[in-house]
């Protein structure tokens, strides 16, 4: 999720971007050029950037700097259009690639495209904005300055910026700095705080101030460069040295799916606890992750610049108080024995649930627990996703990662960030014995998991007033959702993503007997020649050809037997991304949405497609009408 939340956060940002920058000695440029218009390179972000002492003297915008004696260009982009004086607002923003579970690491799209030339020009343009002068800093390694952006969140990197915010002082002759954090940049604004004593005003936003608290969300021992200790800012609290003139400000959508509002408020929490003089706002981001507030970063620090009261930039800033303060206890959903043993719910607790239904199936009762956000608009039709299974493909008795750290407040804020995308209701359902639900896990690819949350289905059409559905699940979950498909008339799109959706092919792919058990499951594929034309139902099966735990095999059967019976079906194969190629968590929610939005079957291809199949010599997709 991460990644795909990263994506689309980044290209969001390039409506108006601005950056960073390092330390020591600069050479005045003489008769300096124009700034460049060749786009920045992507090569160059992920090997590294080299230019020589005498390269950087000759470039506008830029000064050398030395750390431990190694020299680094850093480039920066500067403008007094809308004003002079001896302070500045300098502006550190979002990460420019993104790396996926497998490590690989890409720049996106809106980096790539970028040139200095513009980002000069966006500077002139948010200097007469501010009505202050502005500067945008490139870290090493990005935005034109040298270095590796592979070594981000290091101390160098940290040092490479204080030097070249002292030589740029020193050149442009300013006294005081104001520090604006975005995201990722976020975090190089506050550990500056550690080593500086010219900042007035430092403003954070949707900041990385917590990265072990981030990791611990993600589950991961080192940070995604790989560097297993990273300059944490929530460490360095008690090394700021405390001023009259220090203002800090973290700025924070209590929604924030990118970096929880939750790890922020523990950065502000510390620094509250060391005396530091900070103040948090709760405002509401412009973008579906909760996550876009670069623009309201800048309009406070220049407000702080200006002196403004923090109760007056408070009361002109804050409009979304969180429902929950983001530090209140959230556990996680899934026990670690919820593999072995199930969860049992009666039917009073279930009732006093917020989010969840009683159903009976069989004269048996259980409790379905969803989560629903109508935070992008009404409508009589909702998008259900269905989760994957539980348990780890290497230890089946252990949780998986993603099951082991959901929790309630993660899940709503995830179905709100999908309900802004989709424009309309958005639910997240719980299978047998998965995410509060009651029942046994184990009982999972049946024709009760089915039967049940088919029932919860009927519930929730009653309770929210809904009409249709339109489907998405990934491994397990896409069971489900083809059992659905067959089963109900009220489904629209069915995206069935890394599916176990041919049961006893692959069972045989990964070399297994087929037990008893096996074939008591119910197999979608078995049930396809009952299947019968529906007006308005789309099925899509999304695959990973590389898929190590479902093959691909498997999931071309079930597309092919669909379509031997004359139905309409369609089967995008596309990287996941994922360590065993295993994922589409998120490329099916965005693929269920874009069908329920009537994208056509051409379209989705050309969005989703991005992987040859086996013997097609390329990408290609399958569909029949």
């Amino acid at each position: 999720m991460r990644h795909f939340a990263g994506a689309f956060v980044c290209a969001l940002f390039v409506l108006g971007l601005v950056r960073e920058a390092a330390h020591a000695q600069s050479i005045a440029p003489t008769a300096a050029p124009k700034f460049e218009t060749e786009p920045f390179s992507g090569a160059e972000l992920l090997r590294g950037k080299r230019i020589t002492e005498a390269e950087c003297a000759a470039l506008p915008g830029a000064v050398w700097v030395a750390v431990d004696q190694q020299g680094e260009c850093i480039r920066y982009y500067h403008s007094t259009a809308g004003g002079v004086g001896p302070e500045v607002v300098v502006f550190f923003s979002t990460e420019v690639a993104s790396t996926n579970a497998r490590g690989e690491v890409k720049p996106y799209d809106f980096y790539v495209k970028q040139t200095p030339a513009a980002m000069q020009d966006r500077s002139a343009g948010w200097s007469r904005s501010l009505r202050m002068p502005y500067l945008y800093l490139g870290r090493p390694g990005t935005y034109g300055s040298s270095g590796e952006h592979a070594r981000r969140r290091t101390p160098r990197e940290i040092d490479l910026i204080s030097a070249a915010l002292d030589a740029i002082k020193s050149r442009h002759g300013y006294t005081r700095l104001h520090l604006a954090g975005y995201s990722e940049g976020g975090h190089a604004a506050a550990a500056l705080l550690a080593r500086r004593s010219d900042l007035g005003c430092v403003v954070l936003a949707s900041s990385l101030l917590s990265v072990r608290s981030r990791l611990a969300e993600a589950g991961r021992d080192q940070d995604v460069t790989g560097n297993k200790h990273p300059v944490d800012p929530v460490a360095l609290v008690d090394h700021v040295v405390k001023r009259p003139d220090l203002r800090i400000i973290v700025v924070t959508d209590p929604d924030d799916n990118v970096i929880s509002a939750r790890s922020q408020t523990a950065y502000v929490s510390r620094a509250s606890v060391a005396g530091l003089p900070v103040q948090q706002i709760f405002a509401a981001a412009t973008d579906s992750n909760a996550h876009d507030l670069w623009r309201a970063c800048l309009s406070v620090a220049a407000d702080c610049a200006r002196g403004v009261k923090d109760d007056a930039i408070v009361s002109k800033y804050q409009n979304k108080m969180p429902e929950t303060p983001p530090d209140a206890d959230d556990p996680p959903l899934n026990a670690p024995g919820v593999l072995t043993r199930g969860v049992t719910v009666n039917e009073s607790q279930c009732k006093s649930l917020r989010n969840a239904v009683w159903v009976r199936v069989d004269g048996t009762g259980y409790c379905v627990r969803y989560w629903i956000s109508a935070a992008g608009g009404s409508k009589d039709e909702a998008v259900v996703f269905v989760h994957g299974d539980l348990g780890d493909a290497k230890t089946p008795t252990n949780l998986n990662r993603y099951a082991a750290l959901m929790t309630a407040g993660r899940m709503q804020r995830d179905v709100q960030r999908w309900s802004r995308v989709y424009g309309g209701p958005y639910i997240a359902i719980g299978r047998l014995g998965a995410f509060g639900s009651s029942g046994d896990h184990r009982k999972r690819r049946s024709l009760l998991e089915i039967r049940v949350v088919m029932a919860a289905l009927d519930e929730l059409k009653v309770r929210h007033g809904l009409k249709r559905f339109h489907l998405a699940g990934q491994s397990g979950g896409a069971h489900t959702v083809a059992g659905l498909a067959q089963m109900r008339a009220d489904v629209g799109c069915a995206v069935m993503a890394a599916g176990v959706i041919s049961v006893k092919t692959r069972a045989r792919d990964s070399g297994r007997k087929i037990d008893p058990g096996t074939k008591a499951s119910y197999d979608p594929i078995d049930h396809v020649g009952a299947m019968q034309h529906q007006p308005g139902r789309r099925m899509i099966v999304m695959s990973d050809p590389d898929d190590q735990l479902v093959s691909f095999h498997s999931q071309r059967e079930f597309a092919e037997r669909v379509r031997a019976k004359s139905l309409p079906v369609l089967q995008v194969s596309a990287d996941s991304g994922t360590e065993n190629f295993h994922g589409l968590h998120n490329e099916s929610q965005s693929m269920a949405i874009d069908c329920a939005k009537d994208m056509d079957d051409s379209a989705l291809v050309a969005k989703y497609q991005n992987k040859g199949t086996p013997g097609s010599g390329g990408v290609s997709a399958v569909r029949s009408r």
